[in-house]
């Protein structure tokens, strides 16, 4: 390891990240309300997200953080929390997918957004469920520590959407919700003892809410579902945060 993991690093990488991710957006002029549309899906989501996927890759290189961005020492027990989590996400992705009008999208279009949503889950839980808990737990935080600053950070980058045409209450509101869906994220990190289905899962919820938007259809019981994770995340945050 050529850095010892802190949280002054940890926070510099998520800071430089999130700078790539909005300056990007500024010099192409990006509008958040018109982020997934085929005619601007290109320069608005894929070119940033692969300016940003350059970077954090080529930051946990440099730092030598991979294996303990991306693994746990030892997963939590029982894994019961892991699947409390993953039932309303799953159900989410189910909805979600069954109420896309799929023919509304061409295949150009969702190979596009599909390629933006895996960088988004993996540029995103490699730079907050990754990097920040590594230099947090290097800093010998608390885990309860571990699993606040890291999923506050992960909402924080959120409000800075309110620059590009969210209003600043929607850019507050998805910050809270983000905020919430860290700790989901956290507890599968924790439970499953790597990053990588964090990864997935992320890229899958992202890439279906894209389609979702792009293709102008809407679902109820994405919603329930939606709310369904986020309050079964803050039950099991606690419960995983009481094991060592």
């Amino acid at each position: 390891m050529k850095t010892e993991p802190n949280w002054r690093m940890a926070v510099a990488v998520y800071a430089v990240y999130n700078a790539i991710i909005f300056a990007t957006w500024a010099a192409v002029g990006a509008d958040y309300r018109n982020l997934v549309a085929e005619p601007v899906a290109l320069q608005r989501l894929v070119l940033p997200l692969a300016l940003g996927a350059v970077f954090a890759i080529a930051a946990v290189t440099w730092l030598g953080w991979w294996q303990p961005a991306t693994r746990e020492a030892s997963a939590s027990r029982p894994g019961w929390p892991l699947w409390l989590v993953l039932a309303p996400m799953l159900g989410f992705f189910v909805a979600n997918a069954s109420a896309i009008h799929w023919p509304a999208l061409s295949a150009t279009h969702i190979a596009m957004l599909a390629a933006a949503s895996v960088m988004v889950g993996f540029n995103e839980e490699l730079v907050t469920r990754g990097v920040l808990v590594t230099g947090l737990r290097g800093s010998r935080r608390s885990e309860v520590g571990v699993w606040f600053w890291s999923s506050l950070l992960f909402g924080a980058m959120h409000v800075p959407n309110a620059l590009f045409g969210l209003p600043l209450t929607g850019g507050l509101i998805q910050a809270v919700f983000a905020f919430l869906m860290g700790g989901a994220f956290y507890v599968v990190r924790r439970t499953s003892g790597s990053i990588w289905l964090c990864m997935a899962l992320h890229g899958a919820w992202d890439f279906t809410s894209f389609c979702m938007q792009a293709s102008g259809s809407t679902s109820d019981a994405a919603m329930l579902f939606q709310f369904g994770t986020y309050l079964l995340a803050i039950a099991m945050v606690v419960v995983v945060l009481r094991r060592r």
